[in-house]
């Protein structure tokens, strides 16, 4: 193909191509743990050089990428269990496609990202009667007022929080809580430890600059409860379940034991 799409991307948001890339790589296996079509389909057309990612990529980086993506899939339609006509709100989408994966013809959707992101993303995903995309930094309080219901609602942040301080994701909770009482928020968080790491192992071996590095490292999950006692924390997810091998194994169940990435599941607006 010789008319790629170009990419103008700030240095976060060129992150994105990270998990993008792992989802790719495993579709194009005999049998994949997650098949994603279009993950595929973008990078085979995008502008963007991914020669050093391939070199440096590390099976169990990528083993990581796609247990989250797994562990998002699932918490989604375990929430459209319970609401088939709920809203999911994905918070700094990048180039995700959870929706195709999950779509039940039922929900609502909102994908929600940085302008140049949004931008980008449009070119390869179209936005529908029920998923709509949203232009703007997910802190910025504006947005809010765009998700047209407010009851039944999950907001998923994968791969996001990390890049942001304990602070900004702090006042953003208590948004959340005050203006969507009841709702769910599922997203990703690391240690200090796993946060060094990853700005070591990851940033700097895909060759990314230090602008792209991850600034948050949670030590204890009883800090996030501590924002407010309105706060309920009802899922841990470990990315445990795709141990392949027993250099991975061993690895993965280290860094399970010592916290070092997993996701949380919170329940927002509980009095207690």
């Amino acid at each position: 193909m010789t008319d790629r799409v170009s990419v103008k991307l700030g240095n976060v948001q060129k992150t994105l191509f990270l998990p993008l890339w792992g989802r790719a790589v495993e579709s194009k296996k005999n049998n994949p743990l997650l098949f994603d079509e279009t993950a595929v389909n973008i990078i085979e057309q995008v502008d963007f050089d991914f020669t050093q990612m391939a070199k440096n990529l590390d099976q169990i980086t990528m083993i990581a990428w796609i247990e989250q993506s797994l562990i998002c899939d699932r918490e989604v339609k375990s929430f459209l269990t319970s609401y088939p006509e709920g809203t999911i709100v994905n918070i700094g989408c990048g180039l995700d496609t959870t929706f195709e994966r999950v779509d039940n013809e039922k929900l609502r959707w909102y994908d929600l990202d940085l302008p140049d992101v949004v931008e980008l993303r449009s070119k390869f995903i179209a936005q529908s009667e029920r998923r709509k995309f949203i232009a703007a930094s997910f802190l910025e309080k504006e947005w809010l007022n765009e998700i047209g219901v407010q009851e039944n609602v999950l907001f998923s942040a994968a791969g996001v929080f990390n890049y942001f301080t304990e602070r900004e994701i702090q006042v953003f909770v208590l948004q959340l809580l005050d203006k969507y009482p009841g709702s769910e928020l599922l997203f990703d968080v690391c240690s200090p430890t796993g946060m060094r790491t990853a700005n070591k192992i990851i940033v700097e071996s895909f060759g990314l600059d230090e602008k792209s590095n991850l600034t948050w490292g949670l030590k204890d999950n009883k800090d996030l409860l501590g924002w407010d006692t309105r706060i309920e924390l009802i899922g841990t997810y470990y990315f445990r379940t795709l141990r392949i091998g027993i250099r991975n194994f061993l690895m993965g169940s280290l860094a399970d034991y010592l916290g070092i990435q997993y996701m949380l599941d919170l329940r927002l607006g509980v009095i207690k």
